[in-house]
């Protein structure tokens, strides 16, 4: 009882930071998964060659890997007129207008 008396405030600190680092990789998460759009899939389309085109600045197998989660997906295999769900961007981290005002070309 002693030690929470004399190192109480130490112990809040420490809490509300483990509780604050929970809540924000729990909301990442959740953004991550949930944010999404749906194009259908033309005849000639691959996994590999969508993750070019819509990854932006994820690594190519990561994003597969991200596609094929949403989509609860066995395989890397899919078929023309099929309804896919990509990750969507995040419009913070990808705005143009940032991006500029930052430096990078």
């Amino acid at each position: 009882m002693a030690f929470i008396q004399k190192y109480g405030f130490i112990l809040l600190i420490l809490l509300l930071c483990t509780a604050f680092t929970i809540a924000g990789v729990m909301k990442e998460t959740k953004s991550a998964s949930d944010s999404f759009i749906e194009i259908t899939i033309s005849e000639g389309d691959t996994l590999w060659g969508l993750a070019r085109n819509y990854s932006e600045q994820d690594h190519p197998k990561k994003w597969i890997a991200k596609v094929m989660e949403i989509n609860d997906m066995e395989s890397t295999t899919i078929k023309s007129g099929e309804t896919l769900k990509l990750p969507q961007l995040d419009p913070l981290m990808h705005d143009t207008m940032l991006t500029e005002l930052a430096g990078e070309e």
